[in-house]
């Protein structure tokens, strides 16, 4: 199984297919199956790099304190080890932050980027704050078991129903009941996985591109869901009217997983942007 070694990390990744470097950058407490769809719609014209954030499925690291920063330079380590020059670059939620990271501090690295379901600053009084709060009453308390990873515990599953029922709509989880829990219970039985989570809340809400989002140069897609209830569509909205080139499209009735749930829209527009 390929693994590059990093800066404190060790880095999973998987290519699928040939031809232009496509990079998809997961969010928050997910690894690379969350871009399913996406490697089925386009390996047979790109060649579709996917890895797990360090710490995240398959990737470990040394356990101290990370930013969005650190976790972009881990993509462009992981460029440089597979010779990669050039690469478009996909980012959801999290993976979005980190994207913004890479096209901000290595802009001759990137082709063409992408941002769904992101912001440039989250602030703790929006919902993505609400969120990590509610979250955390969830589990208050509950600290050890969690670190411990103990699936069995009720905890468990009113963290993920909790998780899921705001990054997805009800229609979708009632369809895809079975794959959403599974996905979810996997990355919760992790070990560490809880601690992992809140290294990566905390990158999140240090990460703030604000005042410079105006250096980014490559041509940009921002996309968003109208129904999102993690980060609002108006957050993707500023990004694009603060990064020069940049396209913005509002999918009515998404939700914040919309590589996942929305993926035939998400898939469309993502493939109209890298022609």
């Amino acid at each position: 199984m390929p693994f590059i070694e990093t800066e404190g990390a060790r880095i999973k990744y998987h290519i699928i297919g040939k031809g232009k470097p496509l990079i998809f950058i997961s969010g928050l407490g997910m690894d690379h199956k969350v871009w399913l769809y996406q490697v089925s719609h386009f390996f047979k014209k790109f060649m579709v790099v996917l890895f797990d954030n360090r710490g995240i499925g398959e990737s470990s690291y040394d356990g101290k304190r990370f930013s969005t920063y650190t976790l972009a330079r881990d993509v462009i380590n992981l460029m440089d080890s597979l010779n990669i020059e050039k690469a478009n670059i996909v980012g959801s939620s999290l993976g979005g932050m980190i994207a913004q990271e890479i096209a901000i501090n290595f802009p001759d690295r990137v082709d063409k980027l992408v941002l769904s379901s992101t912001t440039a600053k989250l602030e703790r009084r929006t919902r993505k704050g609400e969120f990590f709060r509610n979250l955390g009453k969830i589990i208050s308390g509950e600290v050890e078991i969690l670190i411990n990873a103990d699936p069995d515990h009720p905890i468990f599953n009113r963290a993920i129903n909790y998780i899921l029922q705001n990054a997805y709509s009800r229609d979708f989880l009632i369809r895809n009941k079975s794959l959403a829990e599974k996905l979810a219970r996997e990355y919760f039985s992790k070990e560490n996985y809880y601690e992992v989570l809140l290294r990566q809340a905390g990158a999140a809400f240090r990460h703030d591109t604000r005042k410079r989002l105006r250096s980014i140069s490559a041509e940009t897609l921002v996309m968003a869901g109208t129904n999102d209830r993690i980060i609002p569509a108006e957050n993707g909205e500023r990004l694009a009217k603060e990064i020069k080139r940049s396209n913005f499209v509002k999918i009515e009735g998404g939700t914040h997983g919309l590589h996942l749930e929305r993926a035939e829209d998400f898939n469309k527009h993502l493939e109209a942007f890298l022609e």
